[in-house]
């Protein structure tokens, strides 16, 4: 399954994406299995802060960068690190 991480905001406003396919990455595809996506809270404006959204398959979600914690934040930094 294809997972990709898009952050945008921050003070530059700069744009950085990476995806991966779970089926290539052991590691992603346990962690997007303990993400509860459906109990992420909706990201409220906040000047200079990043927005991440998190595409798992055909499903999207907006995560704000207050609210980027545990599994949800190692399979971010997982992404970013390790993909295209």
């Amino acid at each position: 399954m294809k997972v990709s991480v898009t952050r945008s905001g921050g003070f530059a406003g700069m744009v950085r994406r990476a995806e991966i396919d779970s089926a290539d990455h052991p590691a992603a595809a346990r962690l997007v299995d303990e993400i509860d996506f459906g109990g992420v809270p909706e990201p409220a404006p906040a000047a200079d802060r990043f927005v991440y959204d998190v595409e798992v398959g055909d499903r999207t979600v907006p995560v704000a960068e207050a609210d980027l914690h545990g599994p949800l934040r190692e399979l971010v930094d997982y992404v970013l690190a390790h993909g295209r």
